[in-house]
């Protein structure tokens, strides 16, 4: 299985133009888990999305120790593609620190 995590942790238009990039991930691994990282602004609408697999909710709020948390959770997993698409210093830190084939961002 493919695991794929994407960090869209801005505004819900945003995540709304890379849904063709969903569609294509899974139409290219139909078995792929695909993850997204989403900003409490749009992690409602994501989490109904049909194509996506897990949600997890970051809030640029929340204190050093809870983004730690989120930090070490999603690098304790392994991934084959991590997209950074926000530009977003957490997402690019995660990124870095992630487990992955393949990097973009």
């Amino acid at each position: 299985m493919k695991k794929v995590i994407i960090f869209r942790t801005d505004k819900l238009g945003d995540f709304i133009i890379i849904t063709s990039l969903l569609s294509a991930i899974k139409k290219k691994y139909p078995e792929s888990y695909i993850t997204i990282v989403a900003s409490k602004l749009n992690f409602n609408f994501i989490k109904k999305y049909k194509l996506i697999d897990e949600v997890i909710l970051y809030d640029k709020k929340i204190n050093l120790f809870k983004k730690l948390k989120i930090i070490n959770y999603i690098q304790s997993k392994k991934y084959f593609a991590s997209f950074c698409i926000d530009g977003k210093t957490f997402s690019n830190i995660c990124n870095f620190f992630i487990k992955s084939k393949y990097k973009f961002g």
